[in-house]
């Protein structure tokens, strides 16, 4: 007796995946990451005691801190 082997299923619209819902950042994550900026800068100045060091590490932080919240999506 031959083996029954089952058709494939057809690629019909009905059985494409749908793309994953995009998760937007919570509260939580959104104030670990500015604590974390916050206390970086206060980190820079404390071991340098350079104000234009801190300066740069802060805008550095900043851009980071967006970079992290926009591309965490």
């Amino acid at each position: 007796m031959p083996a029954v082997v089952p058709a494939p299923p057809s690629a019909s619209s009905d059985s494409l995946p749908t793309p994953p819902a995009r998760r937007r950042p919570g509260p939580g994550a959104i104030v670990t990451v500015v604590n974390g900026v916050l206390a970086g800068i206060g980190g820079v100045y404390a071991s340098t005691h350079s104000i234009l060091i801190t300066i740069v590490a802060g805008v550095m932080a900043i851009v980071l801190a967006v970079a992290i919240l926009i591309f965490q999506r």
